[in-house]
């Protein structure tokens, strides 16, 4: 059965997903988003419902920015090497050893909530 689970995201990028600008999510494996799987629910900052297309798991920032395309996760930054730059300002090193998981997003195709 599909998990349902709340993401909180910063406004800035979460504009980006509504626009449809930016397609995938990226965030360290914590326990609760490594077990996320295509098919369960995101709500978005617990209003915008979105399906997870697909889940990818990385050893490392640098093993995700060479496979994914940065323009998919950071449509504004210029290259990935400002993209490895940009996670690990988020992150620091004990995050990223946890490993990384992006997350494919498309909207919940019939836009209703989970309530």
């Amino acid at each position: 059965m599909p998990r349902i689970k709340t993401l909180w995201i910063r406004d800035e990028y979460l504009q980006e997903i509504l626009s449809g600008r930016k397609r995938v999510e990226v965030r360290v494996a914590y326990s609760n988003i490594a077990r996320l799987r295509p098919g369960d629910l995101l709500m978005l900052n617990d209003k915008h419902p979105y399906l997870i297309a697909d889940v990818r798991y990385y050893p490392d920032f640098e093993a995700m920015v060479a496979a994914e395309d940065a323009a998919a996760i950071a449509p504004d930054l210029p290259d990935r090497q400002a993209l490895l730059a940009a996670c690990r300002a988020i992150y620091p090193p004990h995050k990223e050893a946890l490993g990384v998981v992006a997350l494919e997003l498309t909207p919940s195709p019939d836009g209703a909530d989970a309530a």
